[in-house]
């Protein structure tokens, strides 16, 4: 269904982006961002991004990005798609450009604490790109944990 909007509620319009990986794993995060959207009557973005310039590390790649991409768009997702070098900086853009209110992240697999602490240098690098605005929502792999929201200080750079 597609409603009009107004030039007000376009201003304060929610944009959720998803971030996702050629992954069956997000598939569920796609779902989740679709709710965030469709709670706030707001947009869905899927984005992916890939490191440097080539998306076929693997032979299953294309197809499973293509899977999520249809199925991000029948649930109303408009599907970005990008070759980047330096992804946080990127995600910084993304963001500033599409006007994105809150950015969804997958919790990777974590089996040590060096991978907990390379996840917070990861989501602290990210922090520091996105608008201050933008709120950063981590979707644990335990649905039964609960989403972790980091938000930049005011004043922080």
């Amino acid at each position: 269904m597609i409603r009009e909007i107004n030039q007000e509620e376009k201003k304060h319009i929610e944009r959720i982006a998803v971030c996702i990986t050629a992954q069956g794993n997000s598939r569920r995060l796609i779902a989740k961002g679709a709710a965030l959207a469709d709670e706030a009557d707001g947009e869905l973005h899927i984005l992916h991004v890939q490191q440097g310039n080539n998306i076929f590390h693997n032979a299953d790649t294309p197809k499973l990005l293509e899977e999520l991409f249809n199925y991000g768009s029948q649930l109303g997702g408009m599907i970005h798609f990008h070759c980047e070098d330096d992804v946080a900086q990127f995600l910084g853009r993304f963001a500033k450009e599409q006007k994105i209110t809150k950015m969804v992240l997958g919790q990777p697999p974590m089996a040590s604490l060096q991978d907990t602490a390379q996840l917070l240098h990861k989501l602290k690098e990210i922090v520091r790109f996105i608008p201050p605005q933008v709120e950063l929502v981590v979707i644990p792999r335990d649905d039964a944990q609960p989403n972790v929201i980091l938000r930049r200080k005011t004043g922080e750079k």
